[in-house]
């Protein structure tokens, strides 16, 4: 990268709405999460020669991620046209308009020019994963993805299709559905004008993994994804507002949101 290069990146940088906290050369972005701590304890598989998909990627982060491990090629996927998105007559207030797909398409080519990567972006919705349109990949990934699906078994039954080696699931939860009952459950988050569909609890998580076709043969967590610097700053006060039942996840919320991982397998065909 050339000094010209790296000052308008720097530059570009700050004037970009980042997803994911990314260590480019001009600095660390100001993302809304911060993956940095918790990459490492994610259960990765050795990468190196493997082809790889990063499904909803957003920013590339994990995508980088799975090149730095030594993926001898990564595919991000993610939705350009709102079209794709999961929200006919649900339309949300922000989050997933022409303008947020459009930065988020932005912030990852900033990155990867920055990076100098070969990680290889690609426009389709997870519910058309099929080996015509993208191959098979030895290694997937899925990231805080399946809240925003109105049918996250269907998507994780488009991506078995594709998928031929071991998947990685990272995904928000809600453990306190588990406080009175440990069966699997998940919560209708439909709010007017939130981007959400369904946040289950971890053993809600397994069955639907379960469901989409693969076989769970780890899991871990749950455990708190930080914050980035560019996260909604929030204070005590803002937690206790309506509906009360979200109160304990808004004091939750002020140091990130509870995640879950599963390492899955595609599971035998009937």
């Amino acid at each position: 990268m050339t000094a010209t290069d790296e000052t308008m990146d720097s530059a570009t940088t700050e004037e970009t709405v980042w997803y994911h906290t990314l260590d480019l050369p001009a600095g660390p972005t100001p993302g809304l999460y911060d993956l940095r701590k918790v990459v490492g304890k994610l259960p990765w598989p050795d990468l190196r020669g493997l082809r790889c998909l990063d499904v909803g990627s957003r920013n590339g982060f994990l995508a980088f991620e799975m090149e730095r491990r030594g993926a001898a090629e990564v595919v991000a996927l993610d939705i350009d046209d709102p079209a794709d998105i999961d929200f006919a007559a649900y339309r949300p207030r922000h989050g997933f308009d022409q303008q947020d797909l459009d930065n988020g398409s932005r912030a990852y080519e900033l990155a990867a020019r920055a990076l100098r990567s070969k990680v290889r972006r690609h426009a389709l919705s997870v519910y058309r994963l099929t080996p015509d349109a993208v191959g098979t990949f030895d290694f997937a990934i899925i990231g805080t993805l399946l809240l925003h699906l109105r049918d996250p078994v269907g998507a994780l039954g488009s991506l078995r299709k594709v998928v031929t080696g071991n998947l990685i699931v990272n995904e928000a939860v809600t453990p306190s559905l588990d406080l009175f009952r440990r069966r699997p459950v998940a919560e209708a988050l439909m709010y007017p004008g939130m981007p959400f569909w369904w946040l289950a609890n971890p053993s809600g998580l397994r069955t639907i993994v379960a469901a989409g076709g693969f076989e769970v043969i780890d899991t871990g967590g749950p455990y708190l994804l930080p914050n980035g610097a560019g996260a909604p700053k929030r204070t005590l006060r803002d937690c206790f507002t309506m509906p009360v039942r979200d109160i304990p996840r808004n004091l939750v919320k002020l140091r990130g949101d509870p995640h879950y991982w599963l390492l899955a397998r595609p599971g035998r065909e009937e």
